[in-house]
């Protein structure tokens, strides 16, 4: 029998508990052998903006006049006006709604890079969602999560190293070295007393064919994969159980308390590295609103008040925490005639967490070289242009914040030039 080296198990106890493990293949695997050690209790989360957020209206351009000609109805307003952007640097501010987020820039926590992208843009859902994922502009459709090369060229410090708060293991952590995907720890709950291997081995077993006793490899890559099915779920159950919920109160939002399960695993000390989670609904294409209301504006708040509630439950830990935000493409630089943006080119991410701190009297403004907005100086007279390629930003969070010196191995194709996102090591460039 062929095993699909993607394939991952969803397990369930009681009806109510999701435990994905992306099975880890022992023939295929050509990292294992060489893995080196990452550094300790540093942990990257990803946070995926499905559908395309308009970074433009993210992180404003508020000084360029261009910018207010071509959104005459959904342009956030200039800083000293009704409901305009936060001012960052005189040239450019935060959505109104992020303003939870703005302490955080203040103070040197925060950071945003504007022009990102990459030369290949099929301006496609599902392509350029396939090829953030993987970090492989040619033949994503084979090629596993970035993330989890990440995991499979490395060696972690705990028993659970990448989760996602989700039903399903999304694209970005799928491939050899495991991860898991749940729905939350409160919804974990396993039998009393000991859990027969049997009960997972049967169902790795039926997922795979029923092929229950198979000997050989087969049967012995289902007994590892049980076991650590098994394992993996004996860690959630205890950190549930012994692991309080936080005393900061999460806004009600889906996101936020996802966030919450995230927070709770990094303070349980379990080795997590990796979190990845989605949130989606970014795809504007008729009335995206402007500062105030709309669906863009309580996206917007959304991910501002979750982040910042995050932060605030991992103040004392901080320093160990980078989360970035990643997204299909940015959006057409001008609206539209439905009071939307269409899908783009070149976009911004944010990114927060001690890995990117600076003295407070050192202001980095906005990261990356800024190509304009005129009409000669737009991808194909209508996109934001990208100067920074995405791998680049990939590339030096995995080497500088998780600290995986084969990173080469992770994010190929590149030269992995140093963007400055990291300040540690960076040739600063502000605008």
């Amino acid at each position: 029998m062929a095993i699909d080296r993607r394939f991952f198990l969803q397990t369930a106890f009681h009806g109510t508990a999701t435990a994905s493990l992306a099975l880890a293949n022992p023939w295929t695997s050509a990292f294992a052998a060489d893995a080196v050690p990452v550094k300790r209790k540093k942990t990257l989360v990803v946070l995926f903006l499905r559908g395309g957020v308009d970074g433009l209206n993210l992180v404003v351009p508020h000084g360029e006049s261009r910018y207010y000609g071509m959104r005459p109805t959904i342009a956030v307003p200039r800083p000293d006006q009704p409901n305009g952007c936060l001012d960052l640097d005189g040239r450019f501010g935060l959505h109104p709604r992020l303003a939870p987020l703005q302490p955080y820039f203040r103070d040197g926590y925060a950071a945003a890079m504007h022009a990102v992208g990459y030369d290949d843009n099929s301006r496609s859902h599902f392509r350029e969602q396939d090829v953030w994922e993987t970090a492989s502009v040619e033949g994503s459709a084979s090629a596993d999560g970035w993330l989890n090369r990440h995991l499979a060229t490395s060696k972690g410090h705990g028993p659970i190293r990448a989760v996602t708060i989700g039903n399903q293991l999304p694209r970005i952590l799928q491939g050899d070295a495991a991860a898991y995907a749940m729905r939350g720890l409160d919804q974990l709950s396993l039998p009393k007393g000991e859990v027969p291997e049997s009960v997972v081995t049967d169902a790795l077993a039926k997922a795979y064919g029923g092929v229950a006793g198979t000997a050989g490899r087969t049967g012995d890559l289902l007994a590892q994969s049980g076991d650590a099915t098994l394992e993996a779920l004996k860690h959630l159950e205890r950190v549930r159980r012994e692991t309080p919920p936080s005393k900061v109160e999460y806004p009600r939002h889906e996101l936020a308390q996802r966030l919450r399960e995230v927070a709770r695993l990094i303070r349980a000390d379990i080795g997590l590295e990796v979190a990845e989670l989605d949130y989606g609904g970014w795809d504007t294409h008729r009335n995206q609103g402007a500062a105030g209301g709309g669906g863009y504006g309580n996206q917007v708040g959304a991910v501002g008040a979750s982040l910042a509630a995050f932060c605030r439950d991992l103040e004392d830990r901080l320093d160990d925490v980078l989360i970035v935000t990643l997204s299909d493409f940015g959006r057409t630089a001008a609206e539209n005639g439905t009071r939307g943006t269409d899908h783009g080119w070149g976009n911004c991410l944010l990114a927060l967490g001690g890995a990117l701190r600076t003295p407070k009297d050192e202001a980095r403004g906005v990261l990356g070289k800024w190509p304009g907005l005129d009409v000669e100086q737009l991808h194909q007279r209508r996109d934001l242009q990208h100067t920074t390629d995405f791998r680049d930003v990939l590339a030096e969070v995995v080497r500088d914040h998780l600290g995986n010196s084969k990173v080469d191995r992770v994010i190929t194709g590149r030269g992995q030039a140093r963007v400055g996102l990291i300040p540690d090591r960076r040739e600063r460039r502000v605008y």
